[in-house]
Parts: C-alpha cells; sequence; structure tokens
C-alpha cells in the first residue's frame, strides 16, 4: 500500500458528543481496516488519502480519528497528523494479562447474574458463530469479517451480564486490540480442519458451562481458547525477530 500524500488539516481533533450518523459509520470503517491490518501499523493517515480512500469529508474523518486516538487506535504526531497505532509484543503482553483478569472475573459475575434471557442470548450468538468459517480456512474478506463479527459477538455476550459497564467497555476495548494483533500477526497462517473444529468445539463447551453455571470449568476452557490464541500471535512474533535483516519481507511490525 503506497502512503498517502501528506495534509495537514487534521490538527485540533476533538470528539463531537453527538456525532453524525456519518461520522459514525466513517468511524466504524476505519477501525475495522486497523483490526484487520489493511490499515497497517504505523502507517501514515493523511486528509487527502482518507477523504479519497472513504470517500467522504474532512468532519467525518475529523471525528472518526478523535475517538481512534481516544481508543488508541492512531496516534496522533503533532502537526505531522496521525499515523495507524504500531505494534509490540510487550504492548500485546500487557494487552493480554488485562484481557484475561478482567475476563475471568466478568465471566465469575455474569454467571451469578445472569437470567433465562441471557442464556437465548448466548445460544443464539453461538449457533450464529457456527454458521461462519473459521479464520485460518477462507480468503474470502467479506466471509472473514463475517465471522470476527459473530466472534466478537459471542465473547462479548457471555460477559454482557457480568453487571458492569466501565467492565464491559474496558473489555470491549481489549478484544478489539486483541483481535487487531492476532489478524495481523497470524494473516498467513492456516489451520487445519482437525484445529477449526477444536476451535468450534472450544465455543461450544464454554457455552454449555457458562448456561450449567459452572464456573471453574468455564474458566478453565475460556483459558485453553485464548491461549490457543496467544501461542501462535507469539510464534509470530519470534519468527519476525529471527527473519534475515537482508531479506525483503512483509513484516507486521513495520507499515507497508
Amino acid at each position: 500500500m503506497s502512503e498517502p500524500s501528506a495534509n495537514q488539516d487534521l490538527g485540533n481533533l476533538s470528539i463531537d458528543p453527538q456525532p453524525t450518523t456519518l461520522a459514525v459509520a466513517v468511524y466504524e470503517r476505519i477501525r475495522r481496516d486497523i483490526r484487520s491490518g489493511d490499515l497497517a501499523p504505523g502507517q501514515a493517515l493523511r486528509s487527502d488519502w482518507l477523504k479519497s480512500h472513504y470517500q467522504t469529508g474532512v468532519s467525518p474523518i475529523r471525528e472518526a480519528l478523535a475517538r481512534l486516538a481516544a481508543e488508541h487506535m492512531v496516534t496522533a504526531e503533532g502537526k505531522r497528523g496521525y499515523r495507524v497505532s504500531r505494534i509490540s509484543e510487550n504492548d500485546f503482553d500487557e494487552i493480554v494479562d488485562l484481557v484475561k483478569d478482567l475476563e475471568l472475573q466478568a465471566i465469575e459475575l455474569a454467571i451469578a447474574n445472569g437470567n433465562d434471557d441471557w442464556e437465548s442470548r448466548i445460544v443464539a450468538s453461538f449457533h450464529k458463530l457456527t454458521k461462519t468459517t473459521p479464520p485460518g480456512l477462507t480468503d474470502d474478506p467479506v466471509k472473514s469479517e463475517e465471522r470476527e463479527l459473530r466472534h466478537r459477538n459471542f465473547h462479548n455476550t457471555i460477559v454482557s451480564a457480568c453487571g458492569s459497564r466501565w467492565r464491559l467497555r474496558f473489555l470491549d476495548h481489549l478484544f478489539s486490540h486483541l483481535e487487531r494483533y492476532r489478524r495481523i500477526m497470524t494473516a498467513n497462517q492456516r489451520i487445519s480442519i482437525e484445529a477449526a473444529e477444536e476451535i468450534e468445539e472450544e465455543h461450544r463447551a464454554l457455552m454449555e458451562r457458562v448456561i450449567e453455571r459452572k464456573t471453574s470449568e468455564a474458566c478453565a476452557i475460556l483459558d485453553v481458547h485464548r491461549n490457543r490464541t496467544i501461542v501462535a500471535i507469539k510464534r509470530a512474533f519470534a519468527l519476525d525477530s529471527q527473519a534475515e535483516p537482508n531479506i525483503p519481507q512483509k513484516s507486521a511490525l513495520t507499515s507497508r
């Protein structure tokens, strides 16, 4: 992806307390492209290129970048504008530690507080998830994005009854960053049919143990499920660090 031309008209950003529908749509599209890696870590976000790429005016772009900066998806560089936030192994490790603590606590609270409607939403979100193709088995971007949407919804639904809006906000924020690392660092990895079936079985087992109110078993399954992703990303970091510096490579750690 070629770097956009420089433009300096996005300074002094502020968040509109009542953003327009267009501003929200642009924010969601840019956020989606950052999570997927289509906008690479470290990539400069120039006004002219953003307006052309997303077919919109400067005001929705300004609002979107302000919100994304607050979420640490983009980074301000003073008068130089904005860049997609870079990624690092240390940053990933910190995200993982926070996700593990907050998610396990949220599941415990959700199991204690959840009602029949909550259980029904979990079953429905799992059913929708099973209708998608696991990552690593498809190169179709539409199918991949739908899978990610339903996967996030499944995990968010499980913790939704925890009773703490702040905990849910932090988890949603962290889930998005964890997804970003997974999709960027494992973009070229493929998995076997057997591994895909194991992932779906983990989702099924997690759903069943949560609904059965078996807290310790549910947490144990979730730990195995998350560690599968963590191991894959850590392996990718290790491979990236071992790459020969004089051999051109498509690295997830630098802008492309």
